[in-house]
């Protein structure tokens, strides 16, 4: 019965994104934000589920391509085009590497390379002006609020064993670096993810929500709009977001938010308002607001708060050095065309006798060197070529952002741009120098590629599309 019922909901919602494509990039961050709830309720939490946000993108692309075929509309071409079809061209050959296991493996690593790169596309299109983008990126940020309080709900009852507040992952607890703190065993802390299924996916989601909030909070809007910006709102969801950053005790995620949001004042096109040299009073007060919320934080989840600070040691101390080794590891080990695509990426375990391939043939490959790193897969999968390719389509894609920032110069939304950029780059970052999940997390690449394509058409925002 209960499938019955569920063909029924997806048959409705199918129509729903068919009629509207638009529709369903919004019923795909709900199912987002509901993907791993859900999971968690269901028996056995079955990974079968993941294909129905697949199955929500697919109907997403085919609607989008609808619009355009009847509108008869020329689709953007992105300024970076040809490093684009380049790297797209070798994950698609690579697939067929004499060197791949199979088919399935390659199909699994074009989803994490390719699949969810067409919500750029999405991106660039969704919004007919700037009150459609800033009420949809200012809910979007009002949702690190619930999220946070869900993460604090779990800080307290993480280890009960109840099934709506536990992560997938059996690691319910973080590295401590030998450090002892509070009533934690060996100074270990609890990875807390809140709605999602692990914390990695919670801390980069929060991320997004920091930066945008961030743009949002130096956006001035334009007093046409009928929406307005409620600061208070705002500062209290970029509060949550950063605050969720700490509780989910990923320490990437914590050292790279403070980094970018350093950059971010650094960069960022500021009013007079904005001057904290002309106004004492716009660093006076949020400097004694910070101090007033930072001592009932560092009371309430200290062995969070101060496990984070510290992890900016940790960075210098451990991170660095194992980032070079990785580096140079995996270039002594690279072959100029690698493996084959999807050889290493996530997903891999799931083909029938992909996880003994994988163990097999890593250990013969790289002497047991273990590929944690993006850039040790990448190298991995696609080899130097490949790798080449994939570096280049980035740098390509940052370089034209970064002549899109100067273009925005006079426009009021360069600040909520230019906090999606930052964004992006940090999730190269962590992806090329420490975990290789990042751009193989389905729910990270949904976020990634559709603001990309929000941020290249901020320029565009004032034409109006209609559906």
């Amino acid at each position: 019965m209960i499938y019955i019922l569920g063909i029924i909901v997806f048959g409705i919602l199918a129509a729903v994104i068919l009629n509207s494509w638009r529709r369903g990039v919004i019923l795909l961050f709900v199912w987002l934000l509901l993907e791993d709830i859900v999971r968690r309720l269901v028996p056995g939490q079955p990974s079968q589920m993941l294909l129905i946000k697949d199955a929500v993108v697919f109907l997403v692309y085919l609607s989008f391509l609808r619009f355009f075929i009847l509108k008869k509309q020329k689709i953007w071409k992105p300024p970076f085009m040809v490093a684009l079809f380049l790297f797209a061209a070798v994950c698609v050959i690579n697939v067929f590497n004499l060197n791949s296991p199979g088919l399935l493996f390659g199909l699994v690593g074009l989803r994490s390379y390719l699949w969810y790169l067409p919500l750029m596309f999405l991106g660039y299109y969704m919004f007919n002006d700037k009150e459609s983008l800033l009420k949809f990126s200012q809910n979007l940020v009002y949702i690190s609020i619930p999220l946070c309080l869900f993460a604090i709900f779990q800080y307290f009852f993480y280890n009960t064993g109840w099934a709506l507040v536990r992560s997938f992952s059996d690691a319910t607890q973080a590295h401590s670096f030998g450090l002892s703190i509070g009533y934690f065993k060996a100074g270990s802390i609890p990875l807390l993810s809140s709605v999602f299924g692990v914390s990695h996916r919670y801390g980069r989601f929060a991320m997004l929500l920091f930066f945008l909030g961030l743009g949002l909070l130096a956006t001035e809007y334009p007093a046409d709009l009928l929406i307005k910006k409620n600061k208070k709102l705002l500062l209290v969801s970029v509060f949550s977001s950063f605050l969720g950053i700490i509780l989910s005790g990923v320490r990437a995620a914590f050292v790279l938010a403070v980094i970018g949001g350093i950059l971010f004042f650094l960069l960022a096109k500021h009013n007079q308002a904005w001057h904290l040299w002309r106004n004492s009073r716009v660093w006076i007060f949020p400097l004694m607001a910070i101090i007033l919320l930072s001592l009932p934080v560092a009371f309430l989840f200290g062995n969070s708060a101060f496990f984070q600070i510290l992890s900016f040691s940790a960075a210098f101390h451990e991170r660095i050095p194992s980032a070079v080794v990785a580096f140079y590891s995996a270039l002594a080990n690279a072959k100029f065309f690698g493996m084959g695509t999807g050889t290493l990426s996530q997903g891999v375990t799931s083909i029938p006798g992909g996880a003994e391939w994988n163990i097999k043939n890593r250990i013969l490959i790289t002497q047991g060197f273990r590929f944690e790193t993006g850039f040790g897969r990448t190298i991995f999968e696609l080899g130097i070529f490949g790798t080449i390719i994939f570096y280049i389509f980035w740098l390509c894609l940052f370089y034209q952002g970064i002549k899109e920032i100067k273009i925005l110069q006079n426009n009021n939304l360069r600040n909520l741009g230019l906090g999606i950029i930052i964004f992006s780059f940090l999730m190269l970052f962590w992806f090329t120098f420490v975990h290789q999940q990042v751009l193989g997390d389905a729910t990270t690449l949904v976020i990634l590629w559709f603001f990309l394509g929000v941020f290249f058409g901020l320029r565009k925002i004032n034409r109006e599309y209609t559906d």
